[in-house]
This record gives C-alpha cells, structure tokens and sequence, in this order.
C-alpha cells in the first residue's frame, strides 16, 4: 500500500490532473517527508508533516501560476483566459450584451429594440455641430499629417516588399465581360420602374453586388492570371456565409444608435425579412475581400503603403488593456447615450478585437503598421471605401434603400452618406480584415506574399 504522502504527492502531480498541464518540480521537503515511516493501519500524516506538505504545494500552486483553485481570483482568472483564447466569442457577447446594459441603465424600455422587422422611426438627431465636425475634422487631421509629411519622398522599398504582376497585362477574361453586363443591366432595373419588373423591383441588392465581385476578380485575374474567385473558390463560399452573420451583428447595434433606416421593406414578414437580409448581408466580405485582393496588386499604391508612418504604441499587453477598455465603455455608451455614442458602432468591435489580440501577444496587420507597414491595413480601409462608394451610388435611386440620420454631421450628402460618414468605412474595412481572419483561419495574404509573411 502506498503511503498517504506517495498518493497525495501523485495526485498532485500527473499531468492529466494538473490544471496547467505540467510536470511537477521537486517541493521543498518533500523528498525527506515520502522517505518517512509509512504510517501503521492508514493512519493519516502527522500535523507537522501535513503543515511541510501544504507549504510546499501552495509554493509550487503559486510558481505554477495556480492561484486559490477553488476561490473566485482563480474563477475570474479562467474566464480572462477563455475570452483571449475565443476572441470572437468575446467580441460577439460585448456586442450583445452591453447595449442593452446602457439602455437600462439610462432607463430605456427594451423592448423596441427587439421589434423585428423593425418599425421605421426617424429619431430626432441633433444634425449640425460645428463642434463635432471641428473635433473629427483635427482627429482626421492628425492622422493623415504623417503621410502629407511623407509626401514626396523617394524611400526605395525592397523588391520583395511589391506585388508585381507576372508578364504583360493579360486581357480581360470573357466571365469578366459577362460580370460587367450582368451588373449593367441590374443596374437599369435597379433605378427604374417597369411595370412587368414591380414584383422584383426590391431584390435588385444581391444581382447587382454578385456581379461586381465576379467583375472585381476578373479585374485582379487581367493582372496576375489568378484571383480569388478561381483560386480559393471554397474559401469565397465561406465568406458568403460568414458575412451574413457579420453584418447581423452591425444591424444589432444599430437598433440603438438608429444611424440608418430601411425604406420599402414595410410590410414585409418576418422570415421574408430575415431570409431576403440574410442573403443581401451574405455579399458584403466577398465584396471586399475580392477589392481588397486587387488592390493589392497595385504596385504604386503598395509601395506608398510599405513606407508608411510607424506607429509604435500600438503593441503591448497594457495598449492592449486601454483598447479592451475603451471598447467596453463605447459599447455600453452606444445604448446609453446613442447620440455621442454612436461612433462606438464603428470603432468598438475593433479596439476590441485589436485589444484581445495584443493581451494574448498575437502578431496582425496592427504589428505591421506598428513598424510603418500599411499594405496589410490600408488596402482593406481602402477597399470598404471603395465598396462603400458603390453601396451608396446604387442605393440612391433603388427602391428598396437606406437612409442615414447621423448627429451632428448631416451635412454635405455623398448620395445618402454625409462626406464625414465615408469615414466609418475605414474602420470597417479592419473589421473585415479581422473577420476573414477568424473566419478562415489565416489572415488573407497580399498577391505575390505568402499568408505568414
């Protein structure tokens, strides 16, 4: 029979009981206590023995990182844990559950929030602030003035650091053609009103995007003989799916900040609303992932985004703590005070995301951009710009279309989008960076690098 102290000293110490997983050091005194006379009739351990054995586990408890297993230090320490090892997890409950945690504490019912579909209500925004437009116009300001500074310079970029196309221009291959016709003529029904058309004159969104994410591709296949579309067509398929559910979560938030508004899809039922969203919501990271891809393959503008301003904060366990924090607070600012808040809609998910990484010291377009590389980040920004200018270009005569009512910037109308609203689309185009990532697993690489360059 084994002593008490052989089989507490076992238990303590199998790796398959462990709850860090590792092999047991030596404890102080315990060599001499297992070397002790085994104890007569399976007595217990001496008080004295007892009190060595318990100070040289809670040493090795502490070395090993376990604090307190039982108490709620060590529960709160395993919840931190899960939310940095399931960032998507964590930044899909925040966005959840802390709107409607500010709502209630500013004393707003919830339930309207909740109407599905749901009602059409213009709020009463305050639409001008020389205030606000000042504030955002210096932030804006800020951030462009190193690459106004850089202007000019002829910083030679290494030959690898390009994404040259392979040979000649190669021409326009004939499913491209069939792309542009196909998104011409749905453009034609979009903003117009035939009578033999009325039955259909709302579903002209996902027709018109399909074709321009074939179009796009074809656009980045004329440069390298390859595009996303014929490459990884598994991977495109996914990001269909995916993207429904990514932008059901914008939807969400917007029900508390109401920054845009459906027109013509009263009276629609409820699953007719949610299928018809669902499979329009399905095209906007194929979208931007395909203009991401062929912007990548512009060699002028990846060699302006490889010498970029550095912007060395932006790594670190405690930037990653002031990230976290200043999501949190903006998601709950977004139900409590929507009119000041509602910038978090954009912005949150982001720092969030960003800050969950950076606690958990994964490297990401944030680590490029951290050392003046900008390739990664600033050709999704400018690939949702440039989505975003087509979003609203065809949403301005379609029947079924959205309208927006902003505080404070509603002023300077870009089609439905006030000028300051465009942007939104820069951050967004991060999320879309981050949202492929965990949707595929990988970041998606620029033409010509590989995924982990």
């Amino acid at each position: 029979m084994k002593t008490m102290s052989n089989r507490v000293t076992n238990d303590l110490c199998t790796p398959s009981k462990n709850r860090n997983n590792r092999i047991c050091p030596r404890l102080p005194g315990l060599q001499a206590l297992q070397a002790g006379p085994e104890p007569k009739g399976g007595r217990i351990l001496p008080k004295a023995a007892n009190r060595d054995f318990a100070r040289a586990a809670d040493s090795w408890r502490r070395k090993a990182g376990i604090v307190n297993p039982a108490g709620p230090v060590h529960t709160a320490s395993v919840i931190m844990r899960l939310w940095l090892k399931y960032p998507a997890v964590t930044v899909l409950a925040a966005c959840l559950a802390l709107p409607p945690l500010g709502a209630c504490l500013a004393g707003r019912a919830l339930a309207p929030y909740y109407d599905f579909p749901p009602r059409l209500e213009i709020p009463d925004y305050p639409e001008f602030s020389w205030w606000a437009v000042s504030l955002i116009g210096v932030t804006s300001l800020a951030v462009a003035w190193p690459w106004l500074r850089r202007r000019g310079r002829s910083t030679p970029v290494p030959v690898h650091l390009l994404c040259p196309r392979t040979g000649p221009l190669r021409r326009f291959p004939w499913w491209g053609w069939l792309a542009v016709g196909w998104t011409l003529s749905w453009w034609v029904l979009a903003w117009t009103r035939f009578p033999w058309f009325a039955w259909a004159q709302r579903y002209t969104f996902t027709p018109l995007w399909l074709g321009f994410i074939v179009g796009v591709n074809g656009l980045t296949w004329r440069r390298l003989g390859h595009c996303l579309l014929i490459r990884e067509p598994a991977s495109l398929s996914r990001l269909f799916i995916a993207s429904a559910a990514f932008w059901w979560v914008f939807e969400y938030l917007n029900r508390f900040v109401r920054n845009w508004h459906y027109l013509g899809a009263q009276g629609v039922g409820a699953l007719e609303y949610a299928v018809h969203a669902s499979i329009c919501f399905s095209t906007v990271l194929p979208a931007v992932a395909s203009m991401r891809e062929w912007l990548g393959t512009l060699d002028g503008l990846q060699t302006r985004l490889a010498d970029g301003p550095p912007w060395p904060w932006l790594q670190g366990s405690r930037t990653g703590a002031g990230l976290v924090a200043a999501a949190l607070a903006g998601l709950a600012l977004t139900g409590a005070q929507p009119v000041y808040g509602y910038a978090a809609l954009w912005s949150a998910p982001l720092l969030l995301a960003v800050g969950l990484a950076l606690r958990r010291g994964k490297s990401g377009w944030w680590s490029e951009v951290a050392a003046g590389d900008w390739r990664a980040a600033g050709t999704w920004a400018l690939a949702a710009v440039g989505c975003g200018f087509f979003w609203e270009l065809w949403n301005l005569l379609s029947f079924a279309k959205w309208i927006y009512t902003v505080p404070f910037v509603q002023r300077g109308l870009i089609f439905e989008m006030p000028l300051l609203g465009y942007t939104g689309y820069l951050t967004f185009g991060l999320e879309c960076a981050i949202a492929v990532d965990w949707m595929l697993g990988h970041p998606m690489a620029l033409p010509g690098r590989s995924e982990r360059t």
